[in-house]
């Protein structure tokens, strides 16, 4: 039988993840109208996590978001539900995306990016803005891979409802139930063709009042898996265990059986579920850096005050596009790329 060890979270603090999965955090803001160069009306600290309040700055000055900084050794997984983030970097690509997209980043060998927050409606109900950020580990072999980023439009993530129409699920790594996601990135640990039977999945779960979803067992007795409830009043596992909202709940072995998740309440529940197979080497962490010794942790830094990543070449450290600007990504060399067509 599965035993499950649920602790507390937050909205917008970092939640504690099991190998090979590094950080994973959930922003949920309401920010009101943006002004004419989408601004919030305040402006921020420096370093705004503020829990309670409405919305948060992070690190911008008067867009919120994250300005430049670097990453070495890992990848983020940035998942969208709604809202849209502005995206640049120290090699020269750039993007908007959000209100479902997914993209995948290797920070590899080095990287410097911006993901800053746009107040780009003016309307009285303001800008929601949600997503989660997930650090997927590289194994030692991937570390000072070249970095590298894709773009998983909303328009062809995948997804599926049950039977009964109550439960939505997003599978934006791995597979559930039969329905498989796009490909990830070429260096990830949930590449299956660079580095197969890692059972690397993220799914994120929607369920109505009444609703249910069952979990299926994890593909190796390594895997780990975590479920974050982060939304929602009432979720129960087997029938059995009460999850309290606004928690985490770790699975001792989900190899060994299904679990069947019920929302018993009168709201929305909504789920993130982490599982990948364990990477098992050693894990050195410091701030935006993650290597497999302290050396390495120390050579990051000084590569980084040496060569700076490669540089930043936009005209500022919290480049956000023009107000009528859509969806797109522009890697360097390459034509830009747009989200697909809605077919009539």
């Amino acid at each position: 039988m599965s035993k499950f060890t649920i602790r507390s979270i937050a909205a917008a603090r970092p939640m504690e993840t099991q190998d090979p999965f590094l950080f994973a955090v959930y922003h949920k803001d309401h920010y009101p109208a943006g002004d004419d160069q989408m601004q919030a009306p305040r402006r921020g600290n420096g370093s705004d996590w503020s829990e309670g309040a409405p919305y948060r700055m992070y690190h911008g000055d008067r867009v919120p978001g994250f300005p430049q900084h670097p990453h070495r050794g890992f990848e983020t997984v940035t998942c969208t539900i709604e809202g849209l983030i502005d995206h640049t970097d120290s090699t020269g690509c750039s993007g908007r995306y959000g209100n479902g997209d997914l993209q995948w980043m290797t920070a590899g060998k080095g990287v410097v990016h911006g993901e800053m927050l746009p107040l780009i409606k003016q309307t009285p109900d303001g800008n929601v803005i949600k997503w989660f950020q997930i650090w997927l580990n590289l194994p030692k072999k991937s570390k000072m891979v070249d970095p590298n980023q894709m773009m998983h439009w909303a328009e062809k993530i995948t997804k599926f409802t049950t039977p009964d129409s109550l439960t939505t699920a997003t599978v934006w790594a791995g597979s559930l139930h039969g329905h498989k996601a796009l490909p990830p990135i070429r260096d990830s640990w949930a590449n299956e063709e660079s580095n197969p039977g890692n059972d690397v999945n993220i799914w994120f779960l929607q369920i109505q009042p009444g609703g249910s979803i069952t979990l299926p067992k994890a593909a190796s007795s390594r895997s780990t898996r975590s479920l974050y409830f982060v939304e929602g009043t009432a979720l129960t596992l087997n029938g059995v265990t009460k999850v309290p909202d606004l928690s985490q709940v770790e699975f001792s072995d989900p190899s060994q059986e299904e679990v069947l998740l019920e929302n018993l309440g009168p709201k929305l529940v909504e789920v993130l579920v982490l599982q990948g197979r364990k990477m098992g080497e050693p894990v050195a962490k410091h701030g935006p850096f993650v290597m497999n010794t302290q050396e390495e942790i120390m050579q990051a830094f000084n590569d980084y005050r040496t060569t700076q990543f490669g540089g930043w070449p936009w005209p500022e450290d919290a480049m956000v596009f023009p107000r009528e600007k859509g969806r797109f990504l522009a890697l360097k060399g390459v034509a830009e790329e747009l989200p697909p067509k809605k077919q009539d």
